[in-house]
């Protein structure tokens, strides 16, 4: 099973053992220390009867996918593309994203080349060298020579010492490095010192303009919400000016006596246009009624849009106000101490590059050390080891192969072979394909990004598929057992409790501020995937485990029991009266006491008074009229 373990916060089970020791010190002070009480108060009685009374162990539990991993690529690259969205659902083999793979398929078609030419030599040995490999050996000892003929000159260029432009273009870099050196320390200077007066003026002065701004922007809305509420009530009145109107258009009326809606629309003003076409020698009464709504109409068009602009301009003001205001806080706070450190890196990475820059400068004015002159004569010896290969290959070739030749190239071959799967199993490692069935549930790359193996790339997991990882106390251990059921009530989801099965208890301890825990596994039971509203990996809440059960015994509430010294009694109703009882009492739960002797099914006993019917489990009933 793959998965990353996290651990739950200990302060929840730590209050969880608070509250249950304080509900256990109630019930002791109240079996064992509690008086008898005064039986002049009035009390609610209870009817003896068999329940069920269970144990059970209330602890905390996180939801987890019963599948998790973080897929990596197998090799390091530049992720390409990303196929896969988080939240997708995807198949086992499916592919999720890919690395850049040209520089891959090179590396590949080359080991295939050369895995040809491994061939191909192998053959041409065994069979003996042409023309061709003749050519090839001759070429192969021209290139030695040349490779060892300019080693030669460097070493000897080295022991003439640096050129004048070798030396002007250290010294270039180094008065280079020098300002870069200058430039870095003035910046720390400036962050370490803080804004001057005249920034700080100027960032207070934006918040004023900004302020000003602001109100003139809401002064400006004042006035355009009152030329909107202005411009309806002239609307409202030309269009019952219009309405009463001889021969207006009855649609237009209809839909203002109907509560239309304003502005009216680009179909209702053409068809008031064409009313008052001139040709159809409308009444002037009718024209004036017309064109007074159309303008009307328009004016508070126009207001609705001074509206929305003034609306935008308050917005915009909003904004500029807390743009500058945020700027004034950051000049008063000054540089903040991830900036001061970038500064005081960059002023170290200046400092490296002067001294790298001088150094480099020093051995060119200084000449070569030994340690160089040394290099470049084994640079001499490794050319002319080559050369001297070349030639010892050219005249073994032209003496034909023999068979210590023919295994050599026997081994290039097998080397060139393994070259080739390596070169395609890092082909396939560059693409990234799910191991299981499952569900995007992170993505830490994108397109672009340098990985490594390493690079957690993509978690999975299998959101349809729920465990919980339950905390237990060191008291809660020994009663708990694998098969055990039980029930959580998730904080996100406090309308459903879901059954769970305790499926696996960890032996392993975890110790924080003296307080013990273990860790157990619960199979979510009677999950429905497909809900609407469904538990999530990492969703935490309070779980209970039924660890026994008792069914069929004779209880009574825990209220109805008093300690009495080293005994334990009841008030029972007999005849109208109280009449005190000695019990033995077996086990109990938060709610019930079992009783062993003592009382009888159907014996009516007394609770203390407070007590109502539903804390005593439903069986409560009043007490009859004169009994105390």
């Amino acid at each position: 099973m793959e998965r990353i373990g996290r651990r739950r916060p200990r302060w929840l089970v730590f209050l969880i053992v608070l509250i249950a020791a304080a509900v256990a010190a109630f019930f002791v002070y109240y079996f064992w220390f509690a008086d008898n009480g005064s039986n002049e108060e009035a009390f609610n009685t209870y009817t003896v009867t068999t329940t069920t009374i269970r144990f059970s162990v209330t602890t905390s539990g996180e939801a987890q996918a019963v599948r998790d991993t973080v897929a990596s690529f197998g090799i390091a690259g530049r992720v390409d593309s990303i196929e896969v969205k988080l939240g997708d659902e995807v198949k086992t083999g499916q592919q999720l994203a890919s690395l850049e793979t040209d520089t891959l398929e090179n590396q590949l078609a080359t080991a295939e080349a050369n895995l040809l030419s491994a061939r191909i030599r192998l053959q041409q040995i065994e069979e003996g060298a042409s023309e061709a490999d003749k050519a090839a050996a001759q070429k192969a000892v021209v290139s030695a020579q040349a490779a060892y003929d300019k080693a030669s000159d460097d070493l000897e260029d080295l022991l003439d010492g640096p050129s004048d432009a070798e030396l002007s273009a250290a010294e270039e870099v180094v008065k280079n490095t020098e300002s870069a050196l200058l430039a870095a320390q003035d910046n720390l200077r400036k962050l370490e010192e803080g804004a001057s007066e005249a920034e700080l003026a100027a960032a207070e002065a934006n918040v004023a303009m900004a302020k000003a701004s602001l109100t003139s922007a809401k002064s400006m809305r004042t006035s355009a919400k009152a030329n909107v509420q202005s411009t309806e009530a002239t609307l409202q009145g030309a269009a019952e000016a219009y309405c009463d109107a001889d021969d207006h258009i009855f649609d237009i009326c209809e839909d203002f006596s109907n509560d239309f809606s304003i502005p009216l629309t680009k179909h209702q003003i053409n068809q008031l246009n064409d009313s008052i076409n001139p040709e159809e020698d409308p009444e002037a009464a009718l024209v004036a009624a017309t064109s007074a709504l159309i303008q009307a109409n328009s004016a508070y068009s126009s207001a609705l849009a001074s509206e929305g602009d003034a609306n935008a301009a308050v917005e915009a003001a909003e904004s500029a106000l807390t743009s500058a205001q945020e700027a004034l806080d950051e000049v008063k706070e000054g540089a903040d101490p991830e900036e001061i450190a970038t500064a005081e890196a960059a002023v170290t990475a200046a400092e490296q590059a002067l001294a790298a820059a001088q150094l480099r400068l020093d051995d060119l004015r200084d000449g070569p050390t030994d340690f160089v002159i040394a290099a470049a004569q084994g640079a001499v010896d490794t050319a002319k080891a080559n050369l001297d290969a070349a030639i010892a290959a050219r005249d073994d070739l032209l003496a034909g192969a023999d068979q210590e030749d023919i295994d050599l190239q026997s081994q290039q071959v097998q080397i060139a072979e393994v070259a080739v799967k390596q070169a395609r199993e890092n082909l396939e490692d560059a693409k990234l394909t799910a191991p299981f069935d499952g569900t995007v549930a992170a993505i830490n790359i994108s397109e672009g990004d340098l990985v490594t193996s390493a690079t957690p790339a993509m978690a999975l997991l299998t959101p349809d598929a729920l465990e919980v990882e339950l905390t237990l106390g060191e008291t809660d251990l020994p009663t708990v057992r694998v098969g055990q059921k039980g029930v959580i009530i998730f904080d996100a989801i406090l309308d459903k409790a879901y059954p769970l099965t305790v499926t696996e208890i960890g032996l392993a301890p975890t110790i924080e501020q003296g307080v013990v825990t273990y860790l157990a596994t619960a199979q979510l039971d009677g999950f429905d995937a497909n809900a609407d509203v469904r538990p999530a990996p990492g969703m935490s809440g309070a779980a209970v485990i039924l660890t026994e059960e008792k069914s069929d015994v004779l209880a009574v509430p825990n209220q109805a029991i008093r300690r009495r010294g080293q005994d334990r009694v009841v008030e029972v109703v007999v005849d109208g009266k109280l009449e005190t009882r000695f019990v033995q009492t077996g086990i109990s739960d938060a709610e019930n006491t079992e009783i062993l002797s003592g009382l009888k099914p159907g014996d009516v006993v007394t609770l203390p008074a407070g007590v109502s019917v539903e804390e005593a489990g439903g069986g409560a009933e009043e007490l009859p009229a004169g009994i105390r």
